[in-house]
């Protein structure tokens, strides 16, 4: 039986940002999506595609191979084959649609793409190149046309009914292609007791942005992505106000409702730049109705702040949190950890109210 892949419908280059944004880029390095295997990548390295910024030029760089760019380009070869690579997404899950973007590629872009899936439903296994190939691939994206220089954005009529772990990302039949984005819902992982606590806000656990009100130096999903990050370009910053009152928010969809227990505020790398204070505010489900979590708690710079909720806040079902930074700044993550029923446990090994400390923790603001 051949499988074909589900309808789907161009997205106009100002619509993309919209159209996608309750999904998450389900493959983006910051996330943990990597590149497996691949036919080519003589020019420029696969693993570009994934790189969370926007692609950049410098004319007139040329490496052994050739001009540099900022993207996946392959050997010309104008045959039948065609050039691939296999993704592993950095969370799995049910897919919405693509961009494809060719920013740069004005001469050698690739003038069609497609994309298949494959769910991993066991341990994750290692494969050669060749095993990779052989594999039973789903058509997800079927193969549409490329402009040169240009976003595309590929919508499908409805998110995948199943879930995937790795995408094959093809390219016909050569060329290069400066970025992909791999828009979904995460294949949400809760635990099974209902009773244990977990980050309610972790990306793993299907939440999202919803809402901003700036994201001038970084975007606040960055804030539920795991770990305590590298450096300022992978949390949430702000640009400085100046208008007397200003405050700086974002709104997170829970995946799932629950019984907030415990936040972290995390202002790794900020070391200048961190709010002055941050309000947490829950919304029960179908609720508009502001639930103080965290009430104007101050933080400082380059380090994890661990807060508890009052017993009878507990006792609400938090469906979406509101981040307020007072006035603007930096944070790095934030963790809302809760259980789906009362009365909640922490697991073992659990985190919550565990520092991790940086290697610079202590020494970071001491002048030679």
């Amino acid at each position: 039986m051949t499988l074909t892949a589900p309808s789907n419908t161009i997205v106009p280059v100002e619509k993309i940002n919209e159209t996608f944004k309750e999904y998450i880029d389900l493959a983006v390095a910051t996330r943990g999506g990597k590149i497996l295997t691949l036919t080519d990548e003589w020019f420029a390295e696969a693993k570009n595609l994934l790189t969370p910024t926007a692609p950049i030029s410098a004319p007139g760089r040329f490496v052994p191979t050739g001009a540099w760019y900022d993207g996946w380009e392959t050997r010309r070869h104008n045959s039948p084959n065609y050039d691939w690579c296999v993704i592993q997404l950095g969370y799995a899950g049910n897919i919405a649609g693509f961009e494809v973007d060719t920013a740069h590629f004005t001469g050698n872009h690739s003038p069609f793409v497609s994309v298949e899936g494959f769910k991993e439903t066991g341990k994750a296994q290692t494969r050669t190149h060749e095993e990779w190939a052989a594999l039973e691939w789903t058509p997800i994206l079927s193969k549409v046309a490329l402009n040169p220089n240009s976003r595309h954005g590929f919508k499908l009529a409805a998110p995948t009914e199943d879930y995937y772990t790795h995408i094959r990302f093809c390219m016909y039949p050569d060329g290069g292609v400066a970025r992909l984005r791999v828009y979904g819902n995460v294949h949400q992982v809760h635990p099974e007791n209902k009773h244990e606590l977990y980050d309610l806000a972790s990306a793993a656990a299907g939440s999202v942005i919803t809402d901003f009100s700036d994201a001038h130096y970084g975007h606040p999903s960055n804030m539920l992505l795991p770990g305590r990050g590298h450096d300022m370009s992978d949390g949430w910053e702000t640009k400085r106000s100046r208008a007397p009152g200003h405050v700086d928010h974002c709104t997170i969809k829970l995946g799932a409702p629950g019984h907030v227990t415990d936040i972290e505020i995390d202002t790794a790398h900020y070391m200048g730049n961190p709010p002055k204070s941050v309000t947490i505010a829950g919304f029960e489900i179908n609720s508009d109705v502001p639930i103080l979590l965290l009430d104007q708690a101050p933080v400082g710079p380059h380090r994890q702040h661990f807060f508890k909720v009052a017993n009878d806040l507990t006792e609400k079902r938090i469906a979406q949190v509101k981040v307020i930074m007072i006035p603007d700044g930096g944070i790095k993550r934030v963790r809302v950890w809760g259980a789906a029923q009362l009365p909640a446990v922490q697991p073992e090994g659990s985190l919550i109210g565990v520092r991790q400390e940086l290697p610079d923790e202590h020494t970071w603001n001491q002048r030679n």
